[in-house]
């Protein structure tokens, strides 16, 4: 925790007391929380923004991710109420979700689990079905059959609405941090009209996405999830400490959804 972050919680806990039934104490604590506030150029906004986290992980590429990627991103990001963008970078670049504690990390933690896995479905479709056409159409078509992946694995969580009133939120939070400019999307089938066979990949990808599982870990927040071969999911769910307890209501129902997709522990 930085400097900053630990004069920003102390702040948050005067606000907390300034809501005491005790007028002194309130009082008391609400002049101490704008001294701190003054003296060290904490603004308001700070404040309201205090829980949001900003979760990065590896992308595919280091430049103009495929489109079925950035769906990827997008899809898994929305039903946590978090918002998402690529960062440039070399050999690869990175993305990067936006959301109020837990969100971030849960949101991060879904996407580089799918993202694996449709890696290597990829690479089995390759091998099984393209490995004889010319490389160029080969990667084109294996972009067709991410995409179907993408669409039914991610069905699997989507049906969870997002939090319109926190996406907001976080969209104010990345206008004020971030000076963020629109993404170079690589689609390799654009403007083309597709052979059957073609469709046969996106198909090929949809049905494979419905064997998506979301079953490893969300890193130092959510190690629970592989913890014990033997834990219920009410026990994965108590060991995710919240950061803020209203946030954490919304994504403890969320969680118990994502456990129900875990067929088995481990990989």
């Amino acid at each position: 925790m930085t400097d900053r972050e630990t004069i920003i919680a102390k702040i948050l806990k005067c606000l907390a007391l300034a809501k005491s039934a005790n007028e002194h104490e309130a009082a008391a604590a609400l002049r101490q929380a704008q001294k701190l506030m003054a003296a060290h150029g904490v603004t308001d906004l700070d404040i309201a923004h205090a829980d949001i986290q900003e979760e990065s992980t590896r992308a595919g590429v280091s430049s103009k991710p495929a489109r079925w990627e950035c769906g990827l991103a997008l899809r898994v990001a929305r039903t946590f109420s978090c918002e998402t963008y690529f960062v440039i970078g070399y050999p690869v670049g990175r993305w990067v979700f936006v959301g109020a504690s837990p969100s971030g990390e849960i949101a991060r933690y879904a996407f580089e689990v799918m993202f694996r896995q449709v890696k290597r479905a990829r690479a089995a479709y390759i091998k099984a079905a393209l490995k004889r056409i010319v490389p160029k159409n080969r990667t084109r078509r294996a972009d067709l059959f991410c995409e179907g992946w993408m669409v039914s694995a991610t069905a699997l969580i989507e049906r969870l609405a997002g939090n319109d009133e926190q996406v907001a939120r976080i969209a104010g939070y990345l206008k004020e941090k971030h000076n963020l400019g629109s993404l170079s999307v690589r689609d390799r089938n654009a403007g083309r009209k597709l052979a059957e066979r073609e469709w046969g990949d996106f198909d090929s990808g949809h049905a494979a996405g419905n064997n998506a599982q979301l079953n490893r870990g969300v890193g130092g927040a959510g190690d629970a999830l592989l913890a014990s071969r033997h834990m219920t999911h009410a026990d994965v769910v108590a060991r995710i400490a919240p950061s803020h307890q209203a946030n954490w209501t919304r994504n403890k129902r969320l969680l118990q959804q994502l456990l129900k997709l875990i067929p088995t522990w481990g990989d």
